[in-house]
């Protein structure tokens, strides 16, 4: 990124992750800019790798994807295993998320699917990758909330909300 993000680019991105198709003229307003300033910072923001891309939010029950499950790969050391375990898990259009990890286990995913027979079933596809020794699986039994990245604001360094009794 070629310089820090300043109070207005939090708060246009604070805006965009809770409603990404608000448009130039109401981002304007709400940062009090004008429409071509605002433009351009989205712009800059786009170029500098801070916004990676707009998407819609889905709605996992109402597309056959209500059960989530996050599941911890065990796999061997080394370069060639791990890629190995990377194009396997992007060819997987379940897995939501892939985290390396500390710890005995390697990777954490997130998988959303519509039912415990289709996640044994990716199970078999996730064991299956040559490096893969060992998986180990917690299935969410509810969702309590999901929110994008910035919706709160605290990954922008603004500080968390808290009540004063």
């Amino acid at each position: 990124m070629s310089r820090r993000l300043d109070d207005t680019d939090r708060a246009l991105l604070r805006a965009l992750s809770a409603d990404g198709r608000r448009t130039l003229r109401a981002l304007a307003k709400d940062v009090e800019l004008s429409e071509p300033a605002v433009r351009e910072r989205m712009q800059r923001l786009e170029r500098d790798g801070v916004i990676t891309g707009y998407q819609a939010t889905v709605a996992p029950e109402r597309v056959d994807a209500a059960t989530a499950a996050f599941i911890a790969l065990r796999f061997g050391p080394g370069e060639e295993a791990r890629a190995t375990v990377d194009e396997a898990l992007r060819r997987e259009p379940c897995v939501l998320e892939a985290h390396q990890v500390a710890g005995d286990d390697c990777y954490l995913i997130k998988v959303r699917v519509a039912s415990t027979g289709e996640l044994a079933d990716v199970l078999d596809r996730i064991r299956a990758i040559p490096p893969v020794q060992g998986t180990g699986t917690t299935i969410a039994l509810r969702t309590i909330f999901e929110r994008p990245l910035l919706a709160g604001g605290a990954a922008l360094g603004s500080e968390p909300e808290t009540s004063e009794n």
